[in-house]
């Protein structure tokens, strides 16, 4: 084989599955440092030089984390906001988007973009607001304040995803369907959701990925560790002087282990959602 031949075999095929290796390489090393890092005791974990394996397992840090500060509390709770934020999300998300998409209306056009220019303020600016309401309401240091206060950014987002995955659905279905007799809402249930159920589905998980780990609204709106989520226990760890790296290591390693779980078992459709409502047709 001549050198030229050797060389495109090079930079064809092994150039970039070794960059691709790199790549992965970097972004799951941390991980693995994290998980085997919180299986050391204290004094191993900043020995000079650094060691990735323990000598010994520590499992104290895991430990104290159900049987010290409730650890399953904060995550039932997590499950609860995430879980719910994600359907509620996704339900009115699917009814505006199809609106958008299936309509044509004065001002829908810029009314659509104003949901992304949403995106664009920081969670912040509607803190002091939200506040107002919730305490006005009853809702502070309830789910019901962090739900709502998620949805209020995950709505627009999640609509804007899914108008495009309708967009790409064709309008000969819906007529097909309406001149069969069915109604509006009746379309949207039996024809436009079971064909974009892999984009709502992609959009769900993302939407419950960034409730899972929001913390912002939880130390806003609660004080009741009734109802306080996980990134509120990662917090506990942390003093004003010390921090309890084994036991932070360990909640840590909990805390993302769910979404990790949850994004491998459905990984397919979370690839073809985000990428369903590229081309249209």
């Amino acid at each position: 084989m001549s050198l030229a031949r050797i060389r495109k075999a090079f930079l064809g095929r092994w150039l970039p599955i070794a960059y691709l290796a790199l790549v992965v390489f970097f972004a799951i090393f941390p991980f693995v440092w994290m998980i085997l890092t919180s299986l050391k005791p204290s004094d191993e974990i900043f020995v000079n030089p650094p060691r990735l394996l323990p000598r010994r397992l520590y499992l104290d840090g895991y430990i104290k984390l159900f049987t010290g500060m409730e650890f399953a509390k904060y995550m039932r709770n997590s499950f609860i906001v995430a879980g719910t934020t994600s359907l509620a999300t996704s339900f009115c998300a699917c009814l505006a988007a199809y609106a958008f998409s299936k309509f044509k209306f004065t001002g829908s056009q810029p009314l659509s973009f104003s949901l992304f220019l949403s995106q664009l303020f920081p969670q912040s600016v509607i803190l002091v607001p939200l506040f107002i309401i919730f305490r006005r309401l009853g809702l502070y240091d309830t789910y019901g304040a962090l739900i709502v206060a998620n949805m209020v950014f995950a709505v627009p987002v999640s609509t804007w995803l899914m108008i495009g995955f309708f967009d790409g659905i064709p309008a000969e279905l819906s007529d097909a369907a309406l001149i069969d007799g069915c109604s509006r809402l009746g379309v949207l249930y039996y024809i436009i959701v079971p064909i974009a159920r892999t984009g709502i589905l992609a959009t769900s998980m993302y939407i419950f990925i960034g409730s899972w780990s929001e913390l912002l609204f939880a130390v806003t709106f609660t004080t009741n560790r009734e109802v306080r989520t996980l990134p509120l226990a990662l917090s506990n760890f942390i003093g004003q002087y010390t921090q309890d790296w084994s036991g932070l290591l360990a909640a840590s390693t909990l805390t993302g282990l769910p979404v990790a779980i949850i994004f491998l078992a459905l990984q397919h459709y979370f690839v073809e959602g985000m990428t369903s409502g590229a081309v249209k047709g």
